[in-house]
């Protein structure tokens, strides 16, 4: 895997605007992946004041089918975590025990397996310096995914520049060198958030000038057919 440099310093916010909560509790209920992103864009909405959402609209926020979304919406009611509205049933009384997530984290596409991994990370990090250092390991009993699968979503996240690695290393008392936990710093998501906007507009301009290419040749095989190249 790469290792990256880390950013220095954090913008300046107010978290009540850009951050939402969850509450710890919730990896004692061993959600999939895909229930976990869902019942997070639900905490973010309600957070922020929004109520009523259709699934159509669920299905949108969290980038997947409404099939699959109507589906994972009946598991979380069935597991009390939200009611028949979809409004989540748990309440933010003592910060101690919620943890908080950006809510650029959505306009990232990224597979509901990375946004847990990713989850997890901000739910153990120093507060104060960004960074933890968990196994794959743990990571993965954590998650209930396997190690290879975690290896992978951090990968994502490395690529989407919501995260930086660093190898470590440490000597135990026999003075034998080995290789520790990597230690991961957490990254601003609204860098992370204008750098996956950048690429889209890039990747348009692209496919746009494809497009363009593509008539031009249309229109001279069709105005000169002797010229075009034979297939």
């Amino acid at each position: 895997m790469r290792k990256y440099t880390p950013l220095i310093g954090w913008p300046k916010r107010d978290p009540r605007h850009y951050r939402f909560p969850l509450p710890n509790a919730v990896w004692e209920y061993k959600l999939k992946p895909i229930e976990f992103v869902i019942l997070s864009y639900l905490c973010c909405q309600h957070s922020h004041g929004g109520a009523n959402l259709s699934p159509e609209v669920i299905a949108k926020g969290v980038h997947m089918t409404m099939v699959t979304v109507k589906k994972y919406l009946v598991s979380l009611v069935g597991k009390g975590l939200i009611t028949n509205e979809y409004t989540p049933t748990f309440q933010c009384a003592d910060s101690r025990k919620f943890f908080t997530l950006p809510n650029e984290i959505f306009l990232l596409s990224l597979p509901s397996s990375a946004f847990m991994v990713y989850a997890y990370l901000l739910l153990i990090e120093d507060r104060r310096t960004h960074t933890c250092h968990p196994s794959y390991n743990t990571i993965a009993a954590e998650t209930g995914m396997t190690k290879n699968t975690v290896m992978k979503n951090i990968s994502a996240l490395l690529d989407a520049g919501l995260i930086t690695m660093e190898h470590s290393n440490y000597f135990d008392k026999c003075g034998m060198k080995w290789k520790g936990n990597n230690l991961y710093t957490i990254l601003p998501a609204q860098i992370a958030a204008d750098q996956f906007h950048q690429r889209q507009l890039h990747q348009l301009e692209l496919d746009a000038e494809r497009r363009r290419v593509r008539k031009r040749q249309e229109r001279f095989a069709r105005d000169r057919p002797h010229a075009a190249p034979r297939p």
